[in-house]
Formats: C-alpha cells, structure tokens, sequence
C-alpha cells in the first residue's frame, strides 16, 4: 500500500468513525441535532476542504491538455465502483457511497457553508483527467447540466456554474480532460476538425463522444434516477448566435423544451440568430451543430448503441446547447432565459 493510498484510507475511516458517533443514540446532544439534521440526505458526509464551484477551474482541476496524453480512460472496475458511488448516495447509503467512491479514486464530500446541500465526486491524486459531478441534495430543480469541451470551449465552465448556482439545478457533470488530451481515437462515430486542421475522428479523450467514462457513467445515473428531468449539454461553436437541439433533426412541438428554450433564447437575444435543429411552430430552423453523434443525447434519446447508432426519435428530455463566443462569455442572458422556463422543483 502506497503513502498516498494510505492517507485515503485513513480519512475514509476517519470520516466513518464520526458519521457513526454523530449517530450514536448516547450522544449528549442528539435531541437537539436529531431536530435539525432529520431528513438531510448528506449527513455522514466529510465537508469538503474548500468552496465547491469556486474549486471548479483550471488551476485546481488541472486538467491534461491538448496533446499531452494526460487523459487515462478508467477501468471497467472503477466505472462499476463510480456508479455503485453514486446509486448509494441517491438511496442515501452514504457509508456505502463513501467506500464506493474511494475504491474508484474520488473523494466524495458535501460543501462547506452555504453549499452544504451539495455533494461532490472529486478525483484525487493521478486521476488521469476524470470527470468531476457536482449533485445538489435538496430543493433542487430538474435540471442536469454537462459540460463535456470545457476545456477547450473555456467560459462554458463559468456559464455552466452560474446556470447550476442560480437556476438550482440538480446536477453538473464536468469533463476533466481537454477533448483533444490524447491522440487515439474514440470507437464511436463522428468526426470534428477542432482537434486537427482537417475533418477527423473524435478522440478517446472527448467526453461527448465515449461511453467508458467517468462522464458517462454519471449521466446515465442521473438521468435514469431522476427521469423527468431536463439534460442540457453546454458548447461554444464558431458561428454565430446560439443553436438549440434536441439531439436529433426531426421536428419537435410547441411546449416542448426545445422549444421553450429556444423561444426564451430567442428573446434574451434579438439580435443574434437563433436557430433550432427541429422544426416547431415559430422556430428558425436550421441545422447546424445538432449534437447528432452526442453520447448523452444518444442515450436519452433511446439509441440501442449511443456509441455507434443514432438516435431515431427524441423523448424530448435531451438539449444540445451551441454558442458563439460572445454569448458564452456574457452568459447572465443565457442563464436568466433558462431560468425563466426550466420547472421548478
């Protein structure tokens, strides 16, 4: 056992010791902290060493970069310990989480303060750029939000937490490796040229186009946990104004939350094209940067094979989210239209 594998372990029992002391029925303070704690779905867990969203950003995420072949895709084994992690939280069996999440390499902690009702999978030590899952506990509205180029597409990261702060959302999923981090390519389809001059195959290392990862494990955690709520998947694209998709090209309808969020886009942004990959009564259609191959947007969308095989129909939960860089940088517009449609809790 290693120093670094030894510390973990240490502060996992730690943890656990006084999760079960803070349970104990001969506690002299239990009336009173039974009266305040009833119901909290994250006792038991460690507060986290700093701010959670204000921990999200470059110097502290580190993330591998472009060509440094950083990204280590995980195994099978901590993709299973991940998911038992997070299906334990959600049935709050938080000693179970815990265990979980350190025998897959993350620390597993609820904010300090006011973000006390916020859980968050963070790797630790050589994690090799895995994601990064932030989860709201309580009082939360149903949204997911992904971030898969936040590295690349660099201020979708800030958008994406002032959207997750201000609007309550459920979730953020957060890639931990910059798309163009490696050079071997995915095993799923599609192509881009962001990582080459010329149209090539995406790369192991993009969290929108694998399903062996941290990323995606979450995802599908998530959306079949709480499967009424909306998936946005968060981009910045060289063209101009924002482009809204549901995950496929085939028409849509009015109430829809494609269309709702494009109309409230729209809005926020009358001088700017806003366009919409579905066709829907008053939507601008047009295809560009539709999230077709997207693996999230695959697997809500009902795709036997997200990795390989297109989505034929929509079930109009998935939103592929494209800006032009200005929109992206200046996002409180983006944010308060999101807000003005997305349900409340």
């Amino acid at each position: 056992m290693n120093g670094r594998t030894r510390v973990r372990l240490l502060a996992l029992t730690a943890a656990l010791l006084m999760a079960s002391v803070a349970g104990c029925p001969g506690d002299d303070d239990a009336t009173g902290d039974d009266d305040t704690t009833a119901g909290d779905p994250l006792e038991g867990l460690p507060t986290c060493g700093s701010g959670i969203l204000d921990s999200l950003d470059m110097d502290t995420v580190d993330p591998p970069l472009v060509g440094s072949e950083g990204y280590a895709p995980p195994s099978t084994a901590t993709l299973d310990s991940f998911r038992d992690s997070v299906e334990a939280l959600l049935a709050v069996r938080i000693d179970d989480a815990l265990i979980a999440a350190d025998a897959a390499g993350f620390e597993l902690c609820r904010g300090p303060g006011g973000e006390d009702d916020l859980a968050y999978w963070r790797p630790v030590g050589d994690e090799g750029g895995q994601a990064h899952v932030v989860f709201r506990a309580m009082g939360a509205r149903p949204l997911i939000l992904g971030n898969p180029h936040a590295w690349l597409e660099y201020g979708t990261l800030d958008e994406c937490k002032l959207m997750f702060d201000q609007i309550g959302a459920r979730a953020l999923v957060l890639t931990g490796t910059h798309r163009c981090a490696n050079d071997a390519y995915a095993d799923c389809d599609g192509t881009t040229n962001v990582c080459t001059d010329t149209s090539d195959r995406y790369r192991e290392s993009d969290m929108a186009h694998v399903v062996d990862s941290v990323y995606q494990v979450a995802h599908e955690v998530l959306a079949a946990h709480f499967e009424e709520d909306w998936i946005i998947s968060v981009h910045g694209f060289p063209l101009a104004g924002i482009s809204v998709s549901n995950g496929t090209t085939n028409p849509s309808a009015s109430g829809q939350p494609v269309a709702l969020v494009t109309a409230a886009l729209a809005d926020a942004y009358p001088g700017e094209p806003v366009t919409a990959c579905n066709d829907f009564p008053g939507a601008q259609v047009e295809v560009r940067y539709c999230g077709t191959t997207n693996v999230q947007g695959r697997h809500i969308n009902g795709s036997p094979s997200p990795c390989t095989q297109a989505a034929t129909t929509s079930v109009e939960r998935f939103m592929h989210l494209e800006q032009t860089f200005s929109v992206w940088l200046q996002p409180q517009p983006v944010v308060d239209a999101l807000d003005s449609v997305v349900p409340q809790p």
